[in-house]
This record gives structure tokens, sequence and C-alpha cells, in this order.
């Protein structure tokens, strides 16, 4: 894991997130307690076009959801 956040490059990477295969600061995990702010969008699409993942489908609040897993017959 990085040691800065993936999304806001200012706090320090607490939490694993494979799903995105990024690592994230305590405050931008607690801000997508309802999935992710569409503000880290962008960075999240990148994320997952250098790992060759698919996109997400949104969840109910229309967010990226928070924690994700490809599919398991996606060839990671």
């Amino acid at each position: 894991m990085p040691d800065i956040c993936y999304l806001c490059l200012a706090g320090p990477a607490v939490k694993d997130v494979p799903g995105y295969r990024i690592g994230v600061c305590a405050q931008c995990w607690s801000a997508a307690s309802d999935g992710w702010p569409e503000a880290f969008e962008a960075s999240l699409f990148a994320a997952l076009s250098k790992a060759g993942l698919l996109i997400p489908d949104r969840n109910n609040y229309g967010r990226l959801p928070r924690e994700y897993q490809p599919p398991s017959d996606f060839n990671l």
C-alpha cells in the first residue's frame, strides 16, 4: 500500500481498497460510507483503468460502491 492517500494525496493511506487496488486515508474512507463521492470518480476510473479492472455498477445512492470485487470470472 502506498504511503499517501490515492484520492486526496494528503493523508496517510491507512485503508487498503483491494477492489480498486488503491490505498486511502481514514477521512476519504469515511466520506465514502454511502459510496465514493462524485469528486473522486475521475481518480477511481483512472485506478480501475490502470489495473485493467471493470467499472462497478453504481449503488442505490448513485455512487460507485466503496467496497467492490470484480466478477470471479474476470481475468485479474
